[in-house]
């Protein structure tokens, strides 16, 4: 079940799902420790006795407030008479969830009512060795294991609470309607509170229900009076306030551009803000609804590829100073020998991978995607040429640029291509087109770094691997048989070099990256194959990342599934050559995939064009708000 809505701040995390249920719960990092796992803290409510989870009798409708990352969501069940609204929010700095609920009696009668909470907590993503207890002085029930505390509570008061073993559920508890007050359980359990409340004929109540996270019992102790203290309607305030702020920071987008078009484009701005840990990684998606479909792994991981193409969105919105943070983190995760591994956690520490270090004949093999590390510092130099900060790209030099750059020099066959290497959709190893296409952009702009550090023979070093670069692509991998790139060159048992014909949507890569004018007749015959090869020509369009891929597919009849970021890439060259009408009907596509809330997920059923894979995607929505900043430019 994909995500409806995300609150984050950069160090608390939380996905809900459409039943209104905390999902996902991410701290201290965003995107590591999920201390839900994505189990289910369901929202119940019992009206004069008939109990009814959110998945029973409810038309729910899920937004954010305007210009904020608070959610406005409203429930309604007519057969109960009762109707809900409710804002989540995480504070702009603290790690305090607040969920404010007001409850409507729709009725003429009066209305008896319980609203429970229940909470399935796994600290740290185990079973094993967790605690929960009812605090008397907080007032709450206090989840814990190691460093990490779950404060939870109700303002003005909670009117019941358990804590169980599993194998007593509170939720058993909840369906009978009486909580039992345990005041302690540890290992495998879970817990819950209650809000009772009467409501004369069209009355309306409002309470706080919240979540503070910690290190220790004087943490969060701490943190709740503070809150309390200030007042809860303050710390809402002031959170909404500053994201109101942040926003209106952004460079404008032109009034001529449709108004749904901005707004999307101003939601993504906040999705990809919401998938930013404070420490400079950014996780593609903290959606953990995949792990069952993804051989249990996730994308709660920062690709550097995935990072190099949001940070550039990011910059160009206006936000030079929050990329800054990313490229600190590169600096201390690239390898002493100048290449990035397949991704990263949040803490900087090594990913899951399922790329060997050895070849079918058990030869060393360097397990990479060369591609994330030339963006890398393609992005870099990008962010220069945004922010014009040359003391920070002098800071970034030695211990990012210069080893990356030697590497990329350093990482190539006698014919002047980079070395073997995966693609960037990690399935297949060769020497690719994309991926030599980013090397070239990455070392122009080592080149361009260096000058303005004055390392002006590093800078003539690197320009020179470059062109050599580009000369080779442009001899070894253009077919002038079948008129366009090639998706790569691979060896055969025998050694023989092979060219894979596979039309790919990242073959777009010898127009973004610069390597050639997108009216070059190479690059126009490119994407006249990729137009009809890849295009989803059957039920919702879109552009699907290369022929025959396998991944979610829905039906064979399709090349594949259609992807925000190709149809994005496609409608970027439709930008560059002025084809404009062509490149807003793709916007628009993606405008009309958002969810409710404004949401893009990874990929679509290119029959019924429910979102697939996860929802969001970070990189679906940089992918959206470069398009729609192409756009802008132009029309500027």
């Amino acid at each position: 079940m994909y995500r409806e809505a995300v609150i984050s701040n950069g160090h608390f995390f939380i996905n809900f799902d459409k039943y209104l249920s905390l999902r996902d719960l991410y701290f201290p990092y965003v995107g590591q420790y999920n201390h839900l796992g994505g189990n289910k803290n369901h929202l119940i409510l019992s009206v004069d006795g008939k109990l009814r989870y959110m998945d029973v009798g409810w038309k729910r409708t899920f937004s954010y407030k305007k210009d904020t990352l608070i959610t406005d969501i409203k429930a309604v069940n007519e057969e109960l008479g009762i109707q809900i609204n409710i804002n989540d929010l995480i504070h702009k700095y603290l790690p305090i969830y607040i969920r404010k609920f007001r409850v409507k009696n729709l009725t003429r009668q009066k209305k008896d009512i319980k609203i429970f909470f229940y909470h399935d907590f796994c600290l740290y993503e185990t079973e094993v060795g967790n605690t929960a207890l009812y605090h008397p002085e907080m007032k709450g029930i206090l989840h814990y294991r190691e460093a990490t505390y779950l404060l939870i509570s109700i303002y003005p008061e909670i009117s019941d609470y358990t804590i169980s073993p599993k194998k007593d559920s509170a939720l058993r508890q909840i369906d009978k309607q009486i909580l039992n007050r345990n005041p302690i359980a540890r290992g495998e359990i879970d817990s819950a509170v209650a809000y009772y409340t009467n409501l004369l004929p069209e009355e309306e109540d409002e309470f706080y229900y919240y979540i503070v996270a910690g290190r220790s019992f004087d943490d969060v102790e701490e943190k709740q009076k503070r809150m309390l203290e200030e007042g809860i309607p303050h710390f809402i305030e002031e959170t909404e306030i500053f994201q109101k702020s942040w926003i209106k920071e952004k460079r404008e987008i032109k009034g001529s551009i449709r108004k749904d078009i901005r707004e999307l484009y101003d939601r993504s701005l906040f999705i990809i803000k919401a998938h930013m840990d404070n420490r400079g990684a950014i996780i593609a998606s903290a959606d953990s609804s995949i792990f069952h479909r993804f051989n249990k792994d996730h994308y709660s991981y920062s690709w550097p590829r995935d990072n190099a193409f949001i940070v550039m969105a990011l910059d160009r919105a206006g936000y030079g100073n929050t990329t800054k943070k990313f490229f600190e983190f590169a600096s201390r995760t690239i390898t002493k020998k100048g290449y990035f591994l397949q991704k990263y956690l949040p803490d900087g520490s090594f990913g899951s991978s399922w790329h060997p270090w050895i070849d079918e004949e058990g030869k060393p093999q360097l397990p990479i995607q060369e591609d994330e590390t030339a963006l890398v510092i393609w992005a870099l130099h990008h962010h220069y040429r945004v922010t014009k900060d040359i003391e920070f790209i002098d800071k970034m030099y030695n211990v990012l640029v210069r080893p990356a750059a030697d590497f990329m020099v350093r990482y190539r066959d006698e014919r002047g291509l980079p070395l073997e290497s995966y693609d960037p959709w990690e399935e297949r190893r060769g020497v690719l087109t994309y991926t030599c296409a980013t090397v070239f952009a990455g070392l122009m702009s080592a080149s361009k770094l260096a000058h303005l550090t004055g390392n002006i023979e590093e800078s003539k070093k690197y320009e020179k691997a470059a062109r050599e670069v580009r000369k080779a692509i442009l001899k070894y991998l253009y077919n002038k048989k079948a008129e366009r790139f090639v998706k790569m060159l691979v060896k055969d048992k025998n050694g023989n070099i092979m060219e894979d014909l596979t039309v790919d949507a990242s073959l777009l890569s010898v127009f973004f990256t610069g390597m050639l004018p997108p009216n070059d007749y190479r690059v126009i015959n490119t994407v006249s194959a990729i137009k009809d090869r890849l295009w989803v020509n059957f039920g919702i369009g879109g552009l699907a990342r290369f022929e025959g891929d396998l991944y979610h597919r829905i039906d064979k009849q399709y090349p594949g599934n259609p992807w925000i970021i190709t149809t994005m890439w496609l409608a970027d060259w439709y930008i560059a050559t002025n084809q404009i009408e062509e490149a807003l009907k793709l916007i628009n596509w993606v405008v009309k995939r958002q969810t409710q809330a404004g949401l893009l997920a990874e990929q679509y059923d290119p029959q019924t064009g429910n979102p697939l894979s996860v929802v969001p995607l970070t990189w679906s929505h940089a992918g959206f708000c470069w398009t729609v900043q192409n756009l802008n430019e132009k029309l500027s």
